[in-house]
C-alpha cells in the first residue's frame, strides 16, 4: 500500500506558495476550476452562524478560514506547509480580521501546536486535503477531528474521492488535479460514508464531478 509521504507533500506545497502558483487554493465565491468549485460548494454547506467556531484542515494560505472570519465567532486554520501559514498569516493581517488563527497541524497530529479541545469547535472543514492519506490513516483522522467536534457539530469534506472505477475517468484526472497515485490517494465514497457512520454521523453526499464528491457529516448531541 502506498504510504503517506507528509514530508514530501508539505514540501510540494511550501514550492508552490513561493513560486505564487495558486492552482491549488480554493478560494471561496470562485467557479474556475474544479478544486476551487469543490471548496466553494463545501463552504456552502457548513451553514455557518455567528456563533460557530470552525476548524479549516489543510487551510492552505487560508482563502476559506479568512471568508469564514468574517460571518463566524472564530476560526483556525491548520496547515503542514508552513509557508503556506506565512502567506495566510499575511492575508489575514491585510484584511484586518482578529479572529482567526493559523498553526501547524496534521491530520494525525491536530493539536500539534494548539489545544484545539479548549476551543469549542463546532464545525470542521476539510477540503482537497484528506486524499492524501491511505484509507487507514483516513479511519484514524476522521476520528480524531470528530472528536474535537462539539455537539451539535458539522464536518464538511470535498475531495477527490471515487464513485466507480476510476479507470473510467481517467481523462478527467488532469480537471481534478490528480497525480494517478504519486501522492493523492483517494477513498471509495462508500469506505469514507462507512467510516463517518461507525463515529455516529448522519451523512449526506453529493457527487458534483465523476471523480469529486462533497459529504457532509452531522454529529448530534450525544444523549
Amino acid at each position: 500500500m502506498k504510504e503517506y509521504e507528509k514530508t514530501r507533500i508539505a514540501r510540494l506545497f511550501d514550492d508552490s506558495v513561493s513560486a505564487k502558483n495558486t492552482t491549488g487554493e480554493h478560494i471561496v465565491g470562485s467557479d474556475k476550476n474544479i478544486p476551487q468549485i469543490t471548496g466553494k460548494i463545501a463552504f456552502e454547506r457548513l451553514e455557518l452562524k455567528s456563533e460557530d467556531v470552525l476548524l479549516d484542515v489543510g487551510t492552505g494560505t487560508g482563502d476559506k478560514a479568512i471568508a469564514a472570519a468574517h460571518i463566524c465567532r472564530q476560526v483556525i486554520g491548520i496547515d503542514i506547509s508552513k509557508k503556506s501559514l506565512e502567506r495566510a498569516h499575511v492575508k489575514a493581517a491585510q484584511e484586518n480580521v482578529d479572529n482567526v488563527i493559523f498553526a501547524y497541524g496534521a491530520f494525525e497530529e491536530p493539536c500539534a501546536e494548539l489545544n484545539l479541545t479548549t476551543y469549542g469547535i463546532t464545525k470542521i472543514l476539510v477540503v482537497y486535503s484528506l486524499h492524501h492519506l491511505p484509507d487507514s490513516f483516513k479511519k484514524e483522522s476522521l476520528n480524531t477531528l470528530a472528536n474535537l467536534l462539539h455537539r451539535p457539530g458539522r464536518m464538511v469534506i470535498g475531495d477527490i474521492m471515487f464513485f466507480e472505477d476510476p479507470g473510467k475517468h481517467r481523462d478527467k484526472f488532469a480537471e481534478i488535479y490528480y497525480d494517478a497515485g504519486d501522492t493523492d490517494l483517494p477513498s471509495k465514497a462508500e469506505y469514507l460514508i462507512e467510516c463517518l457512520k461507525e463515529i455516529g454521523a448522519n451523512v449526506h453526499v453529493e457527487q458534483i464531478h465523476p471523480l469529486v464528491g462533497i459529504i457532509t457529516a452531522d454529529f448530534q448531541t450525544i444523549s
